[in-house]
């Protein structure tokens, strides 16, 4: 799984990726922006998640709940690479939720707002925000920012990996923060070291799921 996964990069494969990506962002196609920002957007984050998994697992300490949080954010890319692959009606959703985390945010911070009796000015500020988040939506073509955004779990159902999900996504999410389990264990130098070992092979695999995905849009699209 690390010799694939290094190998994408060492065979050109990484390059001719970001190449396409450039190619399109260039001339995106009348109506294609928004697909060629997401899937921009999804090789970013693909890209600089394996660089930062790489990078934490050549450091001397306080590696393994850091290489658990870095694959287990590899997973949700591999899902949702996968997820947006499978149809432009699917990588519609995902872009639209962009909008409605936002709006998430916006309505929790006026909740807390509320709650906490800040200013209403300041509660003002987030109230102009939501609306022209919603204002902004319309423009790019998104009837309603109403409804919740899709989870990922949902989406891993969707693509037919939901208990390979579900499984792996509990046992990272153990070591990925400070759990019962991480808070009363005792320092074993040995078995962290296979542990970092695991996390790192097990984000490398999702790094090639994820890029083979955005991978095959990406050829397609550029080659037609």
């Amino acid at each position: 799984m690390v010799e694939e996964a290094a190998s994408i990069s060492s065979s050109g494969r990484w390059t001719a990726v970001n190449e396409s990506v450039e190619r399109l962002s260039a001339n995106p196609g009348v109506g294609n922006e928004w697909w060629v920002q997401l899937f921009g957007s999804l090789c970013s984050q693909i890209f600089s998640q394996y660089l930062f998994l790489k990078l934490n697992y050549e450091e001397k300490q306080d590696k393994t709940s850091l290489l658990a949080w870095r694959a287990r954010n590899l997973l949700e890319l591999s899902v949702w690479s996968i997820y947006c692959s499978q149809s432009r009606e699917n990588a519609r959703h995902l872009y639209e939720d962009a909008g409605r985390d936002v709006l998430g945010l916006f309505s929790a911070f006026t909740k807390w707002g509320t709650a906490t009796a800040q200013d209403p000015e300041w509660l003002d500020l987030l109230t102009g925000a939501k609306q022209r988040l919603s204002q902004q939506a319309v423009s790019d073509g998104i009837a309603s920012l109403d409804g919740p955004f899709t989870e990922v779990r949902d989406a891993a159902v969707d693509v037919g990996i939901g208990e390979h999900f579900r499984l792996s996504y509990r046992m990272l999410s153990k070591f990925a923060h400070p759990t019962a389990m991480q808070i009363l264990g005792l320092p074993d130098e040995a078995k962290e070291a296979i542990l970092n070992d695991m996390f790192f092979s097990q984000g490398c695999l999702f790094f090639t799921g994820a890029f083979q995905a955005v991978e095959r849009q990406l050829v397609q699209v550029v080659g037609k």
